[in-house]
């Protein structure tokens, strides 16, 4: 019985951590290559504040922002992003990201590292960081 129930665990049998209050750093999508998100601490960053349940961040260029609605199981919706309008080299990879951001369905976090999903398929993965928030 103990096996059953790590096995469900292992699984994705438990609740899923919630978002709220962290901050992650991008380490790895498809079609932005490493050195567009290396580039800059900052660079595909984003936040959580489970206070007004709104995300923000930054992609390669323009900040971002917009509403976040998550479950226990790991269902998760981004609403109404919005983000500055600055020009800059490699729009492609912002314009791929935020893309990313609105096809979300589902999250995950495990060993510390949390991954973006739609239909059940990998998006982006991203790792904890200190807070990006000017407010900090």
């Amino acid at each position: 019985m103990l096996a059953l129930l790590l096995g469900m665990v292992s699984c994705g049998g438990s609740k899923t951590e919630s978002l709220g209050g962290t901050a992650w750093k991008l380490v790895s999508m498809e079609n932005i290559p490493d050195k567009a998100i290396t580039i800059e601490p900052d660079a595909f960053t984003i936040e959580f504040d489970a206070t007004d349940t709104m995300a923000y961040g930054r992609t390669n260029c323009n900040r971002f922002f917009g509403k976040y609605e998550e479950t226990a199981d790991g269902s998760l919706r981004f609403g109404n992003i919005g983000s500055t309008r600055m020009a800059c080299p490699d729009m492609e990879y912002e314009f791929d990201f935020l893309q990313m951001l609105n096809s979300v369905d589902r999250y995950t976090v495990r060993d510390g590292e949390l991954t973006f999903y739609s239909n059940s398929v990998p998006l982006a993965t991203f790792h904890p960081i200190e807070s990006t928030s000017e407010a900090d």
